[in-house]
Order: C-alpha cells, then sequence, then structure tokens
C-alpha cells in the first residue's frame, strides 16, 4: 500500500511541475511602452509612431457616454477628463491622470471590462488607436493545426482564419492597448511569419 501511494504521489508531482512549466512557458505582454517600442510594421516597413499626449481611445463605449460622460470607466479613473470626440461606440478622451494615455488605458484594460488605448500618430499624420488583435500572416506551407500550434506556443489563439487567395493570413487575440503593439512586434522577422501588424482602429475624417 505504501509503495501504491508512493507511486500515486510520484505521478501526482510530475502532473504538477507539468502544468508549472506549462503556465510558467506562457509568455506575458506589457501593456507598458518606451520610446524605443514606438514603432510597428506594415510588411517589412517600420513605421515610426508618436503618442498624442493625453489622449485616450474607448472601445465599446456605454451609449449615454457622449451626452453623459460619468457613466464612462475613464471619468471614474479621472474625474477631470474631458470627451474630445465620440463615434458610436468609440470615445476619445483627454485624460490628466498621472502616467498619462498609457498610464490611465493600462490600469482601465486590467480593472474594466471595456477596451482602452493611447491614441498615436504616424509621420504621415494619421491618429491610430488599438482595440485589440493583431493581424499575422503566416508562409504558405502552415496548416491552421501548425498555425494554432505556433501561437499557442506564444500564449496566443487565433480568433479566426481570414479567408483571402493564396494568403495565410489570421487574426489572432490580444488585449486592447499597448500589449496589442507588443506583441505584433514581437512576431515581427520569427520563422514562419511573413508579416505581424495590430488590428488598428484609424480615426478617418470624411473630406
Amino acid at each position: 500500500m505504501v509503495h501504491k501511494n508512493n507511486k500515486m504521489n510520484a505521478r501526482l508531482v510530475g502532473y504538477l511541475s507539468l502544468m508549472l512549466s506549462a503556465c510558467i512557458s506562457q509568455p506575458t505582454y506589457s501593456q507598458d511602452l518606451t520610446p524605443s517600442q514606438l514603432y510597428y510594421y506594415e510588411g517589412n516597413q517600420r513605421i515610426e509612431l508618436k503618442i498624442q499626449d493625453g489622449v485616450l481611445a474607448e472601445f465599446g463605449a456605454h451609449p449615454d457616454s457622449a451626452t453623459s460622460p460619468d457613466k464612462s470607466a475613464v471619468r471614474n479613473a479621472d474625474r477631470n477628463a474631458s470627451l474630445i470626440k465620440n463615434k458610436g461606440s468609440i470615445n476619445l478622451w483627454r485624460t490628466y491622470a498621472s502616467g498619462g494615455a498609457i498610464g490611465v488605458s493600462k490600469s482601465l484594460n486590467q480593472s474594466s471590462n471595456g477596451k482602452y488605448s493611447p491614441v498615436f500618430q504616424t509621420s504621415y499624420g494619421s491618429n491610430l488607436a488599438l482595440p485589440g488583435n493583431i493581424i499575422v500572416e503566416l508562409e504558405p506551407n502552415f496548416s491552421e493545426k501548425q498555425a494554432e500550434a505556433f501561437f499557442g506556443s506564444k500564449g496566443l489563439r487565433i480568433h479566426k482564419k481570414l479567408e483571402l487567395d493564396g494568403r495565410n493570413i489570421y487574426e489572432v487575440e490580444t488585449p486592447a492597448g499597448a500589449a496589442s503593439l507588443n506583441i505584433a512586434n514581437s512576431l515581427h522577422g520569427q520563422t514562419g511569419v511573413i508579416s505581424s501588424t495590430p488590428n488598428w482602429w484609424r480615426d478617418v475624417t470624411a473630406k
């Protein structure tokens, strides 16, 4: 009986060790950004970014938040925040909180059900934000199962495969905000990856 219990205990320890190593191997992606991380790739072209000072994008905003800003989690985080623009379920805010838009979006993404992002600007004037997810093109010889295994090894999951003739492109789940940019950039240049770019929201103004 003692021998049997020892074998069961050894199995249990082995199982727990395997589970622990699996947890440890899963990468965590930061919601922080440093000046050296302010770029993304369109194909192989590196695009430099700058942060719009104090401007925060809120995705999936409360329907009444444009007329009653107090219904927004942004105002709960920063009582002095002011609504700049409303575009349906997307609000752009000016925040004056410590840590700026990066700090507020990081805090809100961790503590609320909404999706929040700093607002970025490219050198050619486009305003961009990160609602979550990235677009990754893999080499044509990657099967869907191989793609699942590849992304799984990075702690990521496929949202859907994009049906484009002759292309092997996936939308991959990521958090909103800076983590999305960090994940996209981390995959660029890896074996089997043709391109990796955030699923950008672009502030387009009708002419």
